[in-house]
């Protein structure tokens, strides 16, 4: 899948198994991670320049974009608009 214009194609993190203070979190309770990895990027637009590249790590708006599966694992296609910070790797 390719996005076309501003839209970004990422792929969910694994949620968190446990809790900072080391509780575990079942399944049913976890909510779906705002951290996610850039899959594929758009062209961008006249007036928005494509800073996201594939392969960043994002933090994105909680619930931002549409679901899509793709060979069995769910990914979103959201706005760059809505990608809040990138991780930075040490």
């Amino acid at each position: 899948m390719k996005p076309l214009r501003d839209f970004v194609l990422i792929k969910p993190c694994a949620p968190d198994e446990i809790t900072e203070g080391g509780l575990f979190i079942p399944e049913s309770a976890r909510e779906r991670s705002s951290k996610a990895e850039v899959v594929e990027v758009g062209n961008g637009t006249r007036h928005i320049e494509m800073e996201a590249k594939k392969g960043d790590k994002i933090f994105h708006i909680k619930g931002a974009g549409d679901e899509f599966i793709i060979n069995g694992e769910p990914h979103y296609l959201i706005r760059q608009v809505d990608i809040l910070s990138y991780v930075l790797n040490n």
